[in-house]
């Protein structure tokens, strides 16, 4: 009886986008949820954000990467920045265009392998942004804690190791994270509404603990750490009385952005599993806060410009670039002009459906 009524209380996601199962051993049919939130418009605000996104996190990441000597942002800080950039950047690059094309069409129109990357790829790359923003924090708290201690000497003595080995433990957890959703993806089963994943609307039936401990894993656990971390930071810098580095602040609202942003999203996930068999929010409630939560892809990586530091990082390498670009030709003009240069200077349209019990 047990097993029967974990059948029936199975959850359906769309990629995170919202199909409620009524009953998975029955085959449907699934009917489109009338929705007011128009699957054009979030089209266009989906392509947008992948626009902007792809230009922010690609600065944010040239910078941390190329600015050596001359750049004031400690090593192991630039590392990690570059690290939650790439995540970001993937999910702008990855996950954001299926979510644009399946607006646009009001269905998912890519296959089943497609499907399957899909939910796979976008749970990871949540849970590796949340749990990069967690060692990002960790590392503020300790520089601010204890500036002359262990710490602060491994970073200073080895700080490309000690950045690696934060990104390697970021990644280890999100990929356990995102376990449940890749036992289920990589299950085969028949091609009908029994099956793990639904292809037809890009759907993954996952059971009450699963979705309640993928929730925890990806988002809830790493968003109070990064939250608490965030704190921290706050108050260590009040209690010095601030400091000439910039870049703790930079990296409070980064992480609070990561959190508030994708906070909507995983409360309604968290509810899903609770609902039963009908809708408990609107589908474009769902919609809405999923597109909030990706919304992050920009305003997180925005938020480092906040630091004087990256933004002189960042025009020191745009220079660089130009200097490159053209100094072939201005090279042969004058070299005094190259000698003083100062270079300082969900619920998406597909997602509305409900699969509804045979009477």
């Amino acid at each position: 009886m047990a097993d029967d009524d974990d059948d029936v209380n199975k959850t359906s996601s769309l990629g995170w986008i919202y199909v409620v199962v009524s009953d998975t051993r029955s085959p449907g049919p699934r009917q489109p949820v009338p929705s007011w939130l128009p699957g054009s418009a979030v089209a266009v605000y989906g392509s947008l954000l992948i626009i902007v996104g792809v230009a922010v996190n690609a600065a944010v990441t040239g910078a941390s990467l190329a600015a050596r000597r001359g750049s004031t942002v400690p090593v192991v800080r630039r590392l990690l920045a570059a690290n939650l950039a790439v995540a970001q950047l993937a999910t702008a690059v990855v996950v954001v265009p299926a979510g644009v094309v399946t607006e646009a069409l009001g269905r998912w129109t890519l296959g089943g392998g497609a499907c399957r990357a899909w939910l796979l790829g976008q749970v990871l790359l949540i849970a590796g942004t949340m749990w990069s923003v967690v060692g990002l924090s960790v590392d503020s708290v300790l520089r601010l804690a204890a500036p002359r201690r262990a710490y602060a000497v491994l970073t200073e003595r080895h700080p490309r190791t000690a950045a690696l080995v934060t990104i390697f433990i970021s990644w280890v957890v999100a990929g356990l994270a995102a376990l449940p959703l890749g036992l289920a993806v990589s299950t085969p089963g028949p091609e009908n509404d029994n099956a793990p994943v639904l292809e037809d609307v890009c759907a993954v039936s996952l059971s009450r603990r699963d979705v309640i401990a993928q929730s925890l894993a990806a988002f809830l656990l790493p968003g109070v750490l990064a939250l608490t971390g965030s704190i921290a930071t706050v108050a260590m810098r009040v209690s010095t009385m601030g400091s000439v580095d910039r870049g703790p602040t930079a990296v409070v609202w980064v992480g609070v952005a990561c959190v508030l942003l994708w906070c909507p999203f995983f409360v309604l996930y968290t509810m899903l599993p609770f609902c039963g068999d009908g809708l408990c929010f609107s589908p474009a409630t769902w919609t809405l806060s999923a597109w909030i939560g990706r919304s992050a892809v920009v305003v997180a990586p925005a938020a480092w410009f906040l630091d004087p530091a990256v933004r002189s990082d960042v025009r020191r390498i745009v220079n660089r670039i130009r200097r490159g670009c053209c100094g072939g030709y201005h090279g042969n003009v004058t070299s005094s002009a190259s000698s003083v240069y100062d270079d300082s200077s969900g619920l998406i349209s597909v997602a509305k459906y409900q699969i509804h019990r045979q009477q």
